[in-house]
């Protein structure tokens, strides 16, 4: 009811009845009218879509136990019973091809798409009749005309600057099928289990760089929504009525190579395919190869998925660390990350596709874990593809991708421990391209380290080479590299030891904490070499002498001299860096 109105109908004598509609969507069931004066508007009726995006009103932005972002969700997918809990408004598949004067062509995509409205606190797509997510049209020409020649974009798209239209009109594009991604699930106790209706649409964007690299921020999860492998139809129709239709589509093709929507640098709206055709790749100079297994990232639904924006997030990371132990710069640094993977402002140059070859879960355990295959395709210019190669080395030498990739893989490495517990740490990752699998000996990883960081020193580098005061800055002053050839870990059970687990340097959680609250200065790899032989990399971060370095223990001292020598008991070689010096 608009406010105001119940007043003015008491007036002239008309009788209002404030009532709840027939089909009213969910979350807004059993709300009472409120108020003194009869007519007066209850605003808790108001649909969570029309509130002032604020807290107390409707606060969507953080990901966290979120009930106003769960009732906005569902009164705006008004799921149908009928239909298995889809969204209640979908638009049926139409007739492909020419269809009267519409030319429409079906495109699927094999991770997420996104795009965004700029209208509330959470980045959401243009919303058409009855909630439906749209592409403006205005965005699909855009993508068309970077795909033409010069003339077809002239011809089919029009010259701005004689101010004459083009021969076509983009129509909007919109999701047919389930465009909520809609998964039942069993949840609760063997037996007792009842089934649950989740939506994968509601995505969530986790930034770490600065906690991890810098040591400060606090985590934050933040809500977006992101339209979950969708199905989209693209339709287009023409003033001219000899218009080659098939050289459109192909063009069209073209430019889905590039991405629809928004955040495909990290892989969003890329890869689009004809059904029952292969996936559309644009021409990558590097395509790398990789398998790995580890914890599942996991959505706010509780649903694993395995997200390729990990792959960037990595990658940005140790651009970070990298260009933070060469330069005290922090603006020049900022820079030069943001040129790479983009920023507010502008795009990056990096484009980063993973093409998954297989993903099997692991639900069976307290958190689940992941099997994956597939080819990382990157894209960029000659030298700044040859510096991204490095990084994307030391990623894969040094540690893995994804959650929990400072820690091996403990079923493989530490099967005990998981027997014990039943909960799964760490990652382990393989590849078969030969440039990664050339380090064997700790001769090798050394060469590898040296040589990286003079190609930092030449990339961006203070006169002489200065650090910046980061708890992960890579220095060789502040890090220090362990590596030894073994079958099985030596010092696996070193992160479990009652001290060393309660360090926040090493555990990621001080004495009494039920789980980590820090991020661990430590990373430990299995790197394998050839057979079942590996390459046990400890490395160890021990640049933060402060007061409150987290190397010190509530109750036993600093640990980083007890840490440092069980290194040496267990025959670990320093490799690269340099050993800290103890106070005495």
């Amino acid at each position: 009811m608009i406010r105001g109105l119940g007043d003015a109908a008491t007036k002239l004598g008309i009788t209002v009845e404030n009532k709840t509609s027939k089909g009213q969507p969910p979350g807004n069931k059993g709300s009472k009218p409120q108020g003194n004066s009869p007519g007066e508007n209850n605003w808790e009726q108001i649909p969570m879509m029309y509130r002032a995006q604020v807290s107390g009103r409707c606060s969507l932005q953080f990901a966290g136990n979120n009930k106003d972002l769960e009732r906005w969700r569902d009164e705006w997918v008004y799921p149908s019973s009928q239909n298995n809990n889809q969204p209640r408004y979908q638009r049926r598949e139409p007739q492909l091809g020419l269809d009267g004067e519409i030319y429409r062509i079906k495109i699927q995509f094999p991770f997420r798409l996104s795009s965004n409205c700029g209208q509330d606190s959470i980045l959401r797509p243009v919303l058409g009749k009855n909630g439906i997510p749209l592409i403006p049209g205005s965005s699909i020409k855009g993508l068309f005309r970077r795909a033409c020649s010069p003339q077809e974009a002239t011809r089919y798209c029009g010259d701005d600057k004689e101010l004459t239209p083009g021969s076509l009109r983009f129509h909007n594009a919109y999701p047919i099928d389930d465009w909520a991604g809609t998964k039942k699930v069993k949840v609760g106790r063997p037996g007792e289990e009842i089934s649950q209706t989740r939506y994968r649409i509601v995505d969530v964007i986790h930034p770490q760089q600065k906690r991890q690299v810098e040591g400060e921020d606090s985590p934050k999860a933040l809500a977006m929504i992101s339209l979950y492998q969708p199905t989209l139809i693209f339709e287009l129709s023409s003033t001219d009525p000899n218009v080659k239709w098939e050289e459109i589509e192909t063009i069209l093709k073209q430019a889905v190579q590039q991405g629809v929507g928004g955040k495909t640098s990290t892989g969003y709206g890329l890869g689009g395919y004809l059904p029952n055709q292969a996936p559309i790749l644009a021409n990558y100079p590097l395509s790398i190869y990789f398998k790995g297994v580890g914890v599942s990232p996991l959505l706010r639904s509780d649903e694993p998925e395995f997200r390729p924006n990990l792959f960037k997030a990595t990658l940005r990371g140790h651009v970070r660390r990298l260009l933070g132990g060469v330069c005290n710069n922090e603006k020049a640094i900022k820079q030069s990350e943001n040129s790479f993977f983009g920023s507010s402002e502008a795009p990056g140059i990096a484009q980063i596709f993973w093409e998954s070859q297989g993903e099997i879960y692991n639900a069976q355990d307290s958190n689940q874990t992941y099997e994956i295959a597939g080819v990382l395709h990157i894209s960029a210019s000659q030298t700044d593809l040859r510096f991204i190669e490095w990084v994307i080395k030391f990623a894969f030498v040094m540690g893995g991708f994804g959650k929990s990739w400072r820690r091996v893989f403990h079923k493989k490495f530490y099967p005990e421990y998981v027997r014990r517990r039943r909960i799964h740490i760490g990652c382990h990752w393989e590849s078969t391209d030969s440039n990664l699998l050339n380090i064997k000996t700790s001769a090798d990883l050394q060469n590898f380290l040296e040589d990286l960081y003079k190609i930092c020193c030449q990339r961006l580098a203070s006169r002489p080479p200065q650090a910046m005061d980061w708890r992960e800055s890579w220095h060789p002053k502040r890090v220090a590299v362990y590596c030894k050839l073994v079958n099985r870990s030596e010092v696996v059970e070193l992160f479990h030891n009652e001290t060393f687990k309660t360090t926040p340097a090493i555990g990621g959680r001080n004495e009494g904490d039920k789980r980590p609250f820090f991020v661990s200065s430590v990373w430990h790899r299995m790197l394998p070499i050839d057979g079942r032989q590996y390459l046990e990399i400890v490395t160890v971060f021990h640049g933060d002498r402060t007061s409150n370095s987290p190397w010190r223990h509530r109750t036993q001292g600093n640990q980083l001299q007890p840490f440092i020598e069980s290194l040496d008991n267990a025959q670990l070689n320093l490799t690269w860096g340099t050993r800290p010096v103890f106070d005495t």
